[in-house]
């Protein structure tokens, strides 16, 4: 039995198991190089006070990569994901624990498809990103 949900065994209302993230200084610095964004807010935590933010912030982007990586590591290697969206509402900054939680709130039978309301919240329950997905499931 396979510990990835299937069409059939997935219901509207059923919750994905969270998942938590943070991001440290150097993996922030590295997100910069490999991302190209030279904006210091993501790895100078002297600039980024300067520019008014509480401490060094984690890069919108990274936490869409979260997202991406929450759904597809709850639908399994034989599922695809069809589409994701999400809004940035909030900031996240150096070492703050994130959570990832999400339910699923439609079933498309005939397309084999799974839609998903998924949200990237603190751990005080401040949602920092609401999001949508579409995934397509194994059938069985």
């Amino acid at each position: 039995m396979s510990k990835y949900p299937t069409l059939a065994s997935t219901n509207v209302g059923d919750q994905l198991p969270l998942m938590r993230k943070s991001a440290n200084e150097a993996e922030l610095f590295l997100y910069s190089a490999a991302s190209f964004n030279p904006h210091r807010i993501h790895y100078d935590r002297a600039y980024a006070h300067h520019e008014g933010h509480q401490d060094t912030v984690v890069h919108g982007p990274l936490q869409g990569s979260w997202l991406t990586q929450f759904v597809t590591d709850w639908a399994g290697p034989n599922a695809r994901l069809i589409s994701i969206e999400w809004q940035n509402r909030a900031s996240v900054f150096v070492d703050e624990e994130v959570q990832f939680s999400g339910t699923v709130v439609a079933l498309d039978t005939l397309e084999s498809i799974v839609e998903l309301e998924i949200f990237e919240q603190k751990t005080d329950g401040t949602i920092l990103m609401p999001a949508k997905a579409h995934v397509r499931l194994e059938e069985r």
